[in-house]
């Protein structure tokens, strides 16, 4: 008799991050993979643990998983989990905190210099037929000794300001938790107050968990105190920014340019008028999607779960309160 515990991973996930996830997990439990949503609801019921990605896990479906003892986000944000079903419920929600750090903050960095750099456009030139050698030079910048403003400082906005250690740049931030004197020595980063970050510096890095607080921070009236010259870039959650104020802001030359990982609703509506400028570059919230990265995060998803199944727990700091 297979006795193994049921492990559902509720959403289709790519090949890759499949043969990791039963790298990690084969060989101690009943893995459950579908192709169809609806495949995956009617696993529920058998699931000892349940594995989530971008879609989240609602009340109703968490109220159909009534042998689940945890539930892992391959991820750090949780904003699409029913965390008062959960604890009525008394599953444990864990994520995997900080492991893709770098390769979100690797992505932050490459949006700054390719919206500096008109990197999208010269691109699309050249398939187009045009050579844009000399036209991109009055709107292109460089990195190099720009200051830069994170709102938020947590475990990606740190490695953004390792990053952009070499580039010379002046770096500040605001968080509701403030980091020590002897953080901010090491990072060599100042602490400013929000309306003094978005007034002085020429790009803005947001890295902030969607909670009601940080639910559009980035609206007309914020976006008016930044400079004219400000890019921002957005690799957190897309509510984050209020995507009108923002489209109006670059359409009408307010702001120089904005580097988006992230949207509203996802993907990004065929209508969105954001998909109509030149100075702005999309990407479809691939910040923390590298081979590296998903390594990470299937090892310390593994290490979880089978901690809470079989083991003495899972990592602490990957626990959330709720």
């Amino acid at each position: 008799m297979d006795c193994k515990p049921n492990v559902l991973c509720l959403e289709p996930l790519s090949a890759g991050m499949r043969s990791l996830v039963e790298e990690q997990l084969s060989g101690h439990c009943n893995l459950m993979f579908f192709d169809e949503v609806s495949q995956g609801e009617a696993m529920l019921p058998d699931a000892d643990a349940i594995i989530v990605f971008t879609r989240g896990i609602s009340k109703e479906s968490i109220q159909k998983a009534v042998k689940c003892r945890i539930v892992q986000k391959l991820g750090a944000g949780y904003d699409k989990i029913d965390l008062q079903q959960l604890k009525k419920q008394g599953i444990i929600l864990t994520v995997t905190k900080g492991v893709n750090a770098r390769s979100v903050a690797e992505h932050a960095v490459l949006l700054m210099m390719s919206v500096y750099k008109r990197l999208v456009t010269a691109h699309n030139g050249i398939l187009n037929g045009k050579w844009f050698k000399t036209a991109l030079r009055d709107y292109s910048y460089e990195v190099t000794g720009k200051h830069v403003g994170f709102i938020g400082l947590g475990s990606i906005g740190k490695e953004v300001c390792k990053l952009l250690s070499g580039f010379d740049a002046k770096l500040c931030y605001y968080d509701v938790f403030r980091l020590s004197g002897e953080e901010e020595k090491q990072l060599n980063v100042k602490f400013f107050l929000l309306e003094q970050l978005v007034k002085t510096v020429d790009i803005i890095s947001l890295h902030v968990p969607l909670t009601d607080s940080t639910r559009n921070l980035i609206n007309q009236e914020t976006i008016s105190l930044m400079k004219d010259t400000a890019i921002l870039v957005n690799t957190c959650r897309g509510e984050v920014v209020d995507e009108n104020a923002l489209y109006d802001a670059l359409a009408s030359g307010r702001l120089l340019g904005a580097g988006l990982d992230v949207f509203a609703t996802e993907p990004l509506a065929a209508e969105s008028k954001l998909r109509e400028l030149d100075n702005v570059v999309l990407t479809p919230h691939i910040g923390g999607g590298t081979m590296d990265a998903m390594q990470r995060v299937a090892v310390r998803a593994g290490e979880n779960i089978l901690g809470v199944l079989l083991g003495d727990g899972p990592h602490k700091h990957d626990v959330i309160q709720l």
